[in-house]
């Protein structure tokens, strides 16, 4: 067989077939030369296509996707564990690693002492069958996850998804690929939660009932479960949430159902108080003897079941469950009679796999062939795909993704995503964008994290803290949203504003005033630019911190009167620096001469900002060595990222030498270049640039909690990717290609190097730890929701693909050197389809060629290329074909 996998990409309908595919597609990966070595991920995960991964079992992490919209989050996990939650609302709670799952399937198998049974998810995880070998193949997809479970005469499976009402659709699948008919029973096991609450209590159970729900007379359905959870909203107001389980069993030709039971109770299913799922007396047994149809209070109420089967030969059955919630009474007992029809599911599967495809098709990034010491094909261009849904999903949260009270959504972090979006759901992203601009004071502060109204109104939780930088995150993402869209409509939108109520308590109000989002902008940069220490060195002040969220130490006051001092953030300071030209830009596109005078001020403001940066952010040795400061205390009593922080350390510090470039502060001070590539060299490492070097020890003077990270961890002397990711866009920005190709290599998740990865190996994971002494080698924080997945998309659409709008028009400027032989990218610019096409291995110069007419490029001295200019006129073509050859 060829080193080559081949895989059908065309997607059969009909579960079974869909099985098939996938268990065809992953014995060729097995089966051929190199173990599917251009498909490989770390994790034992494969790509199958651009939509499909299958992901192998494994011990030392887990892969997930979320499924649901809206808010609600349903978590799959490959190893088969689910969780779901919509705000503090929990469906089913998480569960940790090797815990009963609250969400499980079996099938059992006749063994001559009863039943051997089988679970259909990687979790709870049982002893194998005598003498039976099954395989396992878990595919998370766009749109559901599928588990498969096969052996030489059976094959099972069990799908999920999350409907557009929010339903979650189970189908399990058992096959019998014998000839002869064959005996077994398929069991499902729900824990519903149905509580706001984040942890486990041990009275929930007083206060849940499940009951069994008999099916219509006449009805083709099976029995339902009723679930009721009464929880107390406050002193004097009680509510019901209600859980509906529906379900019914189609059988294919010949096979017929010999027994059915149901249970409510737990310890039925299990056993008793000190069994579980990994050792359930009713699997074994194949019965729960007189089944309970209600419980409450005693127990822990399960909906359980067990079908008894006979299939045919070379036939199936098909078991289908969905799962809904209200918190109405009359609606959940008429919901639970309502018939489950398989070909609908089925069709709306299909409809959400059709609305993801139409949601990301208008942004389409391939490569071609590759150097595989970087990356292959069709692993990066399955990534991209990914990458674009994790993009989507940070963007458009709705809070509490990690089922915390303190999980909000943050200005800065929506808005770097916002920003991103906007290449390919513009709509999404400007609704999104007006929601959080609407989370501003009156007087221009905007909130470190919001949540959103309930349902009757209330004013959701705030954090309140003034990290100085939300503020100029909001102005950047509006103007990036400007640049690409060109919808200058939205800053005429009026906007409300939240005034504070009581900051110790974080309560808010909304205001009584409304502003258009360019007087939002204005308020905004008003409030930055006050916010400076105008006394001494004109730099914006860190308050309470800045992006580095663990470095909250340097706003503090020498005065105990005084809850903020003059610590200066520098990264924080070259932000609003950034934004000062941002805003001058977009004035001057609009070309109204009523914002005559902000041009004049922002202008003026920039220029004591990049006085003040120059005099003070940067400091040398006696060896006249220089760094770039990361900032200082109070007074400028002490300095940290330079030859002497406040533990007598050198230390350099990413971020600051990142906007340096990023800010354009470069431009004026070229021969600073130097000094940010070596800060660059001493951060290195295994899995890419620090955020800090060498790390902090606990109770360093000043810096605020980030000692207390271990070293080597997050923020701490780690490769925190979102960091790195903003110093990879550095690299480009200055014409170093292959450094920031070798960067992207060790951040990158699917890479060779990440062998150790604790999570999903297809989205950016947040960091990647490194202390041998601790045991540390690569592991992850988390994966999904994180600022890097924006900024490695926002890195490889501007720079690797080369498409950069700004006002007036578009450049299109692939950097000089990439690790394959050619590209394809297509997005929509301010209504114009543009395509780009490059052969980045031509033999001569770079060529440009629009619509088939040979085009002049322009050199850019500190990219170091050659890049063509896309003028208002030609996009005004509304589609746009750019070949560029060498």
């Amino acid at each position: 067989m060829s080193s080559s996998v081949s895989v059908d990409h065309s997607q059969p309908e009909g579960l079974r077939a869909k099985t098939n595919w996938i268990v065809d597609a992953a014995r060729a990966i097995e089966q051929s030369r190199d173990g599917g070595a251009d498909r490989r991920m770390p994790g034992g995960v494969y790509v199958l296509d651009r939509e499909h991964v299958l992901a192998t079992p494994r011990d030392n992490g887990d892969s997930r996707y979320p499924y649901g919209r809206d808010g609600f989050n349903f978590w799959v996990y490959a190893s088969g564990y689910m969780h779901s939650n919509e705000g503090l609302y929990s469906h089913f709670m998480r569960a940790s690693q090797g815990q009963e799952p609250n969400i499980a399937f079996f099938a059992g198998l006749e063994d001559g002492h009863g039943f051997c049974p089988v679970p259909l998810l990687s979790v709870p995880k049982l002893p194998d069958r005598p003498g039976t070998r099954f395989e396992r193949y878990t595919v998370l997809s766009n749109s559901a996850a599928y588990f498969i479970t096969t052996s030489d005469t059976l094959r099972f499976v069990v799908r999920v998804f999350v409907d557009t009402e929010k339903a979650i659709c189970f189908s399990v699948q058992a096959a019998n690929l014998a000839d002869h008919e064959q005996s077994l029973y398929l069991s499902s096991y729900f824990n519903p939660f149905l509580r706001h609450e984040v942890h486990v209590g041990a009275e929930d159970a007083w206060f849940k009932e499940v009951q069994v729900i008999d099916p219509v007379k006449g009805s083709d359905s099976l029995s339902g479960f009723l679930v009721r959870v009464n929880e107390d909203v406050d002193r004097t107001n009680s509510v019901s949430n209600w859980g509906i389980f529906r379900r019914s069993l189609s059988l294919g030709p010949g096979c017929r159902m010999t027994r059915h039971e149901a249970t409510t109770a737990r310890m039925q299913f299990v056993g008793g108080a000190r069994s579980s799922l990994h050792n359930a007396a009713a699997l074994s047994a194949g019965t729960f003897g007189q089944p309970q149809k209600v419980c409450t209070f005693v127990d822990n109420a399960i909906a359980g079941d067990l079908l008894h089967l006979k299939l045919a030969a070379n036939t199936d059955a098909r078991l289908d469950i969905v799962f809904s919630h209200t918190d109405g009474a009359k609606q959940a007992r008429q919901q639970v009679h309502a018939p489950v029809d398989s070909s609908e599911i089925d069709r709306q599967l299909h409809r959400l796999e059709q609305d993801d495809h139409d949601r990301h098709n208008t942004l389409e990034l391939t490569i071609g062939q590759t150097d595989p010491k970087y990356t292959h094909p069709k692993v990066f261009n399955a990534f991209i795909e990914h990458l674009k849904r994790q993009v989507e999903f940070c963007a458009l949260i709705k809070g509490y993704v990690q089922l915390s009270t303190n999980s909000l959504i943050g200005i800065r972090d929506v808005c770097q995503a916002i920003e991103a979006l906007a290449a390919w759901n513009p709509d999404a992203a400007r609704a999104k964008l007006i929601e959080a601009i609407g989370f501003t004071e009156p007087g221009g502060r905007c909130f470190r994290q919001y949540s959103l109204p309930s349902k009757n109104g209330t004013i959701g939780r705030m954090d309140l803290r003034p990290f100085i930088d939300q503020g100029s995150w909001i102005v950047s993402c509006t103007v990036s949203y400007l640049k690409y869209t060109g919808k200058y409509g939205v800053l005429n939108e009026e906007v409300g504003y939240h005034r504070i109520v009581d900051e110790a308590n974080s309560q808010v109000e909304p205001a009584n005033e409304r502003d258009s989002v360019l007087m939002h902008l204005f308020k905004i940069m008003r409030y930055l630019l006050d916010h400076r220490d105008h006394g001494h060195t004109g730099c914006v002040r860190a308050l309470y911190g800045d992006w580095n969220d663990a470095m909250d130490g340097l706003g503090v006051s020498m005065d105990p009167s005084q809850t903020y001092g003059t610590g200066v953030s520098v990264m924080a300071t070259l932000h609003v620096y950034q934004n000062c030209l941002e805003m001058i830009d977009l004035l001057l596109a609009l070309d109204d001469e009523r914002y005559i005078k902000h041009v004049k001020a922002y202008r003026a403001a920039a220029e004591s900002i990049r006085e003040g940066l120059q005099k003070y952010a940067v400091v040398s040795n006696d060896k006249g060595h220089a760094r770039i400061l990361h900032g200082w205390g109070d007074r400028r009593s002490y300095l940290v990222g330079g030859f002497n922080d406040p533990d007598d350390v050198a230390r350099d510090g990413l971020m600051s030498n990142v906007f340096w470039v990023l800010s354009g502060m470069l431009k004026h001070t070229p021969d600073q270049e130097w000094m940010i590539l070596d800060a660059f060299n001493r951060l290195d490492d295994k899995y890419g640039l620090k955020t800090f070097y060498p790390s902090f020890p606990p109770n360093v003077r000043g810096v605020g909690r980030i000692g207390k990270l271990p070293p080597g961890t997050a923020e701490n002397g780690a490769a925190y990717i979102h960091a790195t990711a903003f110093a990879i866009m550095a690299l480009f920005q200055i014409g170093k290609p292959k450094r920031a190709w070798d960067q992207l290599v060790k951040i990158l998740p699917f890479t060779d190097i990440h062998e150790n990865l604790s999570h999903s190996p297809f989205v950016m994971p947040n960091s990647y730890g490194l202390n041998p002494e601790k045991f540390i080698d690569g592991q992850n924080m988390n994966d999904w929701q994180t600022g890097s997945s924006n900024v490695v998309l926002k890195t490889l659409l501007r720079y690797v693909f080369g498409i950069e709008p700004v006002f007036g028009g578009l450049w299109i400027q692939p950097a000089g050197w990439a690790p394959f032989k050619d590209f394809s990218a297509r997005t929509m610019v301010r209504g114009c389809e543009v395509h780009v096409k490059c052969e980045t291995d031509a033999p001569r110069g770079r060529v440009f060629f629009v619509n088939g007419q040979r085009a002049e490029g322009a050199y850019d001295p500190t990219m170091k290329i050659d890049k063509l200019w896309i003028s208002p006129q030609q996009i005004a073509q509304k589609k746009l074909e750019i070949r560029i050859t060498g």
